[in-house]
């Protein structure tokens, strides 16, 4: 799930009080590649009664292109984990200086005045790019404007230097969390390209997949699941929750993992 920290439309607090709502007993906050949320989302669990992980979902470089590793229980205070973050920090921010800088140039006026406002002092993502030109008429939705604008091939395409699955999986080792493939069937490759990325990632020390998506039909479940059981790995679930105008993608919907598979969370057990 995702909040304001990184490109969710809702503080780590209200993200939160849905997952409580919605009957979620154990969840985790995983913003991209920030861990500026957790604080606020544990207190708030605290309040509400549930249990919150520590978490994080970060960008990932691999042979072919870029997946995203979630890390579970992950100590936010690690010096490893806090380089690695910071890193990605600044990877992101000079990517949204060259996509406000290309599509100002494609005649996209006031962006950057936009996108300030949009993140304050954040970090912007993608997401919020996408967002401002929607709001600025240039797209009817977020979909298009990632189709028209910012895709490979698109005026505001910019390319981006993540760090290799190996470090990620490593930050993630090193701070005492679980590294988790996440949503493997939403990457735009091959069947064949997927079973290379999955096999780089086990190979970095990877133990876990996401099997339950919130948007994924039966058939994406079953082939997550034979992934799973493919390279040996626990299964995860996870919604990717990022804006309530979504309704296909919500908080608490999920299928429930196949009963050969075992859950993730039977590593987290003494994490509060």
């Amino acid at each position: 799930m995702h909040s304001t920290a990184s490109d969710g439309r809702l503080s780590p607090a209200t993200v939160v009080q849905r997952a409580a709502e919605a009957g979620v007993e154990l969840m985790s906050l995983t913003d991209h590649d920030t861990l500026d949320g957790v604080v606020e989302a544990r207190k708030a669990a605290a309040d509400a009664g549930i249990r919150c992980l520590p978490g994080i979902e970060l960008s990932a470089r691999w042979a072919r292109g870029v997946v995203h590793i979630v890390g579970l229980g992950v100590d936010v205070d690690n010096r490893c984990l806090q380089d690695g973050v910071a890193a990605q920090q600044r990877a992101r921010l000079a990517r949204a200086r060259q996509i406000v800088t290309r599509l100002e140039r494609a005649g996209i006026e006031d962006l950057e005045g936009r996108l300030a406002a949009m993140v304050g002092g954040g970090v912007p993502g993608r997401a919020h790019v996408a967002r401002c030109l929607v709001e600025a008429g240039h797209a009817r939705d977020i979909q298009q404007a990632f189709d028209r604008f910012l895709q490979r091939g698109r005026p505001g395409y910019a390319p981006v230097s993540w760090a290799s699955i190996d470090a990620v999986v490593d930050w993630i080792g090193q701070a005492g969390g679980i590294a988790v493939f996440a949503h493997p069937l939403r990457y735009r490759i091959s069947r064949g390209a997927l079973r290379a990325a999955i096999s780089a990632f086990v190979e970095a020390g990877g133990t876990a997949i996401e099997v339950s998506n919130a948007g994924g039909g039966r058939d994406d479940l079953a082939a997550a699941a034979a992934l799973a059981r493919r390279f040996t790995l626990k299964a995860s679930m996870g919604s990717d929750f990022h804006d309530p105008d979504f309704p296909w993608i919500q908080i608490g919907r999920l299928a429930p993992l196949p009963r050969d598979l075992t859950p993730v969370w039977e590593d987290l057990g003494g994490v509060q």
